[in-house]
């Protein structure tokens, strides 16, 4: 991958990040929603930080860059969780393992792990506090942050009270906010925020050539590119059908929401399946403002959420939406999925009594 592989709207913070003033700090936040590109933007930065001909480029060509695509390199060190190891194929998961739970632990479990552990933390300790190796300096990625358990976190904490040098601290995070505040306050932070519609939808289009709907899929996407190529690829329909569908019948009563709860956990976790939740819910209430302002509806599947839209209020709606969000920040935390997700969906089924 090369500086020119990155998303168009996140090149700038690409550029600003080498300027001098922000390579100043030790640790960096990467925050924004899922589907913005914050995981390709920390692969290159990784790539050109590690690169031995220290341009604001990686070449490509150098021991460093040759071992960083054999997933060998002994600066780079990633912490992220089990599942997320097993389920996305990427640069990062290649450097993962080495920091997992012990293989016999793991294969008690009934489903992978979805948390960044206090082993893992402790783990990477003793590398990190050595020089480095090859490059001119040692990168830590936390993948996504808001996985680590809170004994994980507390335990980061001190490396970044204390951070020893020549070591940099990436913390990649779709929800920011699930962080305790004392890891984000040590952290410089690089917001990636939904791009300019025109923008977004010039890029989906070059990658979608030929397709007439790819504003709509934007528009369902809520205005995020990479979630709406995935709507494209049919990447995401499985389990949102499945999450629409209970979400449906539960609004007719035509399932409890023990049962409904029950269903959806067995198989996915609590913040897998709050998330298209909530993008349902922000297309319920474009739909119904667009609706209020007799804009066209055209999809039978907007039609649908219409029909919720018109037995709710948009207060309800937001205070929901609210709700879904204070629920993914508690999630892997002490009180219980399973519990949490059963509560979200009774108050869902409440408010069509």
């Amino acid at each position: 991958m090369a500086k020119q592989d990155l998303y168009p709207w996140t090149e700038e913070a690409f550029d600003a990040f080498f300027s001098s003033k922000s390579r100043q700090a030790h640790a960096y936040l990467l925050a924004g929603q899922s589907g913005l590109g914050k995981t390709v933007f920390a692969e290159q930065l990784v790539k050109t930080m590690l690169c031995q001909t220290q341009e604001d480029d990686a070449c490509g060509l150098c021991q460093s860059c040759k071992l960083l695509e054999s997933g060998s390199h002994p600066d780079l060190h990633v912490l992220q969780s089990e599942k997320r190891t097993l389920e996305v194929s990427d640069l990062f998961a290649n450097f993962a393992p080495r920091y997992l739970e012990d293989e016999s632990k793991r294969k008690r479990r009934k489903k992978p792990s979805a948390v960044i552990a206090i082993d893992q933390v402790r783990g990477v300790i003793p590398d990190i506090n050595t020089r480095p190796h090859l490059s001119a300096c040692r990168i830590i990625i936390f993948n996504t942050a808001e996985d680590l358990n809170i004994n994980a976190a507390n335990s980061l904490l001190k490396s970044l009270e204390e951070p020893p040098s020549e070591c940099y601290f990436l913390l990649i995070s779709h929800e920011p906010g699930r962080l305790m505040p004392t890891l984000r306050s040590r952290c410089n932070r690089i917001d990636f925020r939904t791009p300019d519609k025109a923008q977004a939808l010039k890029w989906l289009n070059n990658q979608l050539p030929g397709r007439l709907d790819a504003a709509d899929l934007l528009d369902r996407a809520t205005g995020i590119p990479l979630r709406a190529l995935a709507l494209a690829d049919g990447v995401l329909n499985l389990d949102e059908s499945r999450i629409f569908q209970v979400m449906l019948q539960l609004a007719n009563r035509q399932i409890d929401p023990v049962t409904a709860a029950a269903e959806l956990i067995k198989k996915t976790e609590l913040v897998e399946i709050l998330t298209p939740v909530q993008v349902m819910i922000s297309n319920i209430i474009r739909l119904k403002t667009a609706a209020r302002n007799n804009s066209v509806i055209k999809k039978d599947d907007e039609k649908v959420l219409i029909d919720i839209g018109k037995r709710l209020n948009f207060k309800q709606l937001y205070t929901f939406l609210d709700d879904l969000s204070a629920s993914k920040q508690l999630a892997g935390g002490p009180l219980d999925d399973t519990l949490a997700l059963e509560n979200g969906l009774i108050s869902w089924q409440r408010m069509f009594s």
